[in-house]
């Protein structure tokens, strides 16, 4: 299947003088998705050291001043070589959100400035490549020690997670304990184009600087995040700034450019003992609620904030300040379909660190059947309902019809603790 780069076209080549801030980064005044997810406040605790992030992309300017030291050796499965040199300029962009270096004087800083890339590139100089490139390429990254692996990648329908191949590569790393993100799609459509891996990966959407969803992004069904992505508008400044090939720098816009920032979000938290679907739950506790309160179609669970979650992280006990705390999670086993309908699934919590209790319910492998959410105090207990969506009320009705049971899974993300998984039946 051709493929293509998912990012939005150049809306300027910046050659306006750079806005001065500080010795560290002249650039990085510019930088306001730096700010809308408070990536300096995370630096105070961590920035990313020991990360690796696997950029599957165009490659990288091997030769940027801002991605010296930053790049690991990669590979390249368009001329099939070992030189990732990028000829399209959307790996290098890519790559200076997740890692460009700080306090270099020059240029921009990043999300987590001290991780590592491994490019490997699999798109070549129009931003075309094939499924098949993109599905070794993972397998790669995983067998040379990727923690993380970021996607920024889109595809003309049929959609790219349509691909057999891609979905097995990406259900391969997540087994892995490996951190896969996506990019949700610039078509405006209510759907992410990776719906591969049975929603286990970070699918992120584009928010401009107001914090509203960019008018391209793709959102709804499968997004469950979403992160500064620009609004492809040709005015100076509202548009994500970053690497470019020649040792530049480019504003661009898209989810390619959103997916980055949650990757490296990513990297803060790789070097816990977390796996991938605890970090991935992690991440989007941390989020900043956007649009109406909880989970919600346009926004998912909201915008990516670093801040908060390597808070989440530090505030749970435990040796190197990982995200494992004695949270408690009680469901019934056994429901009744009836009662669930009603009222949803009765979940109860208690947290040691204040935020968002969140419960989803899924048969094994489908989708998404029911969710709900709370807010908890640190050390408090609440009570709440995983209410049934659309697709839920099918299938239990359904199954009272039938008089047939179903069998769910019900994850239970908690502040400050690993994510918790309980196995109910509901029952006619």
């Amino acid at each position: 299947m051709r493929l293509l780069a998912g990012a939005m076209a150049a809306a300027a080549v910046l050659a306006l003088p750079a806005v001065a801030f500080g010795a560290g980064d002249p650039r990085r005044g510019e930088q306001w998705g730096l700010d809308m997810v408070e990536s300096d406040a995370a630096h105070a605790v961590t920035r990313g050291a020991g990360a690796v992030v696997a950029v599957i992309d165009s490659g990288a300017d091997l030769d940027h001043p801002d991605l010296a030291g930053r790049l690991l050796p990669g590979h390249d499965f368009v001329d099939d070589d070992s030189t990732p040199q990028d000829q399209n300029g959307h790996g290098t962009h890519v790559s200076g959100i997740i890692a460009a270096n700080e306090g270099n004087s020059i240029g921009v800083s990043s999300v987590a400035p001290e991780a590592k890339v491994l490019p490997v590139r699999v798109l070549d100089a129009d931003g075309g490549g094939s499924s098949e490139d993109v599905a070794a390429g993972i397998d790669w990254a995983v067998a040379h020690g990727a923690d993380v692996i970021n996607l920024s990648l889109g595809g003309e329908v049929p959609l790219l997670g349509a691909s057999t191949d891609f979905s097995a590569a990406i259900g391969r790393a997540l087994d892995k304990g490996v951190i896969v993100v996506a990019a949700a799609g610039n078509n405006g459509l209510p759907i992410c184009e990776q719906p591969a891996a049975a929603g286990r990966l970070l699918c992120v959407g584009a928010v401009d600087r107001r914090s509203q969803r960019s008018p391209f992004s793709n959102f709804g069904e499968g997004t469950n995040l979403m992160a500064p992505g620009g609004s492809a508008v040709p005015i100076a400044g509202e548009d994500i700034l970053s690497t470019w090939n020649g040792g530049g720098y480019q504003e661009e816009a898209g989810t390619s450019q959103a997916a980055p920032f949650v990757a490296g979000v990513a990297a803060l938290v790789a070097s816990t003992s977390l796996d991938s679907q605890a970090a991935a739950d992690t991440i989007a506790a941390g989020a900043r609620d956007a649009g109406p309160p909880g989970e919600d179609p346009q926004y998912g669970y909201g915008i990516v904030n670093a801040r908060a979650t390597v808070a989440l992280l530090k505030s749970g006990p435990g040796a190197g300040g990982g995200a494992g705390g004695e949270g408690r999670v009680a469901v019934a086993k056994v429901q009744r379909i009836r009662a669930v309908l009603k009222r949803g699934i009765k979940v109860r919590c208690r947290a040691p660190a204040a935020g968002r209790c969140r419960a989803g319910a899924r048969r094994r492998g489908g989708k998404r059947l029911a969710y709900g959410s709370r807010r908890v105090r640190a050390g408090r207990a609440v009570t709440f309902r995983a209410r049934v969506n659309r697709r839920g009320r099918r299938v239990l009705r359904r199954a009272l019809r039938r008089r047939r049971a179903v069998k769910v899974t019900v994850r239970v993300a908690l502040p400050g603790a690993r994510a918790k998984a309980r196995r109910v039946t509901l029952r006619p």
